[in-house]
């Protein structure tokens, strides 16, 4: 089962994710980006991350940051959830390295095909490295 971390402030926000995904996945979560982090070093590696937007200028944020840096070379996704339909907001997350965003509120059956999506093409590509 593929395993996704959910990095989430909101507790009821993170039960609900926890709770909807864990029939499909295997489901780890967090409330900071600083507890991801440690969840990581751990030996406890996803095969997706989904965190909620932090503001560019929050700690939080600087933390994130470096936590994109350790999954990139294992070619871990992120995938963030936007607290608002701004584009500013999904630009900053592309930046930081997103695979896709998805504004809340949104619709759950939305969320999970977009996880498969991307989870379908990292294994795609997983397979493509290791042919060539």
């Amino acid at each position: 089962m593929r395993k996704l971390l959910i990095i989430e402030d909101h507790p009821m926000m993170r039960l609900f994710l926890q709770n909807y995904l864990g029939s499909n996945y295997d489901v780890s979560a967090v409330a900071t980006p600083e507890e991801a982090v440690e969840h990581c070093l751990e030996n406890n590696y996803p095969h997706l991350i989904m965190c909620d937007y932090k503001d560019k200028q929050s700690e939080s944020y600087q933390i994130l940051q470096s936590l994109c840096m350790q999954i990139k070379w294992r070619n871990i996704p992120l995938f963030m959830l936007t607290d608002q339909d701004k584009s500013s907001e999904r630009i900053d997350a592309f930046s930081l390295g997103a695979k896709d965003t998805l504004s809340k509120p949104f619709n759950p059956k939305e969320l999970v095909l977009r996880i498969d999506s991307i989870l379908n093409i990292s294994s795609s590509m997983a397979e493509i490295r290791t042919v060539a």
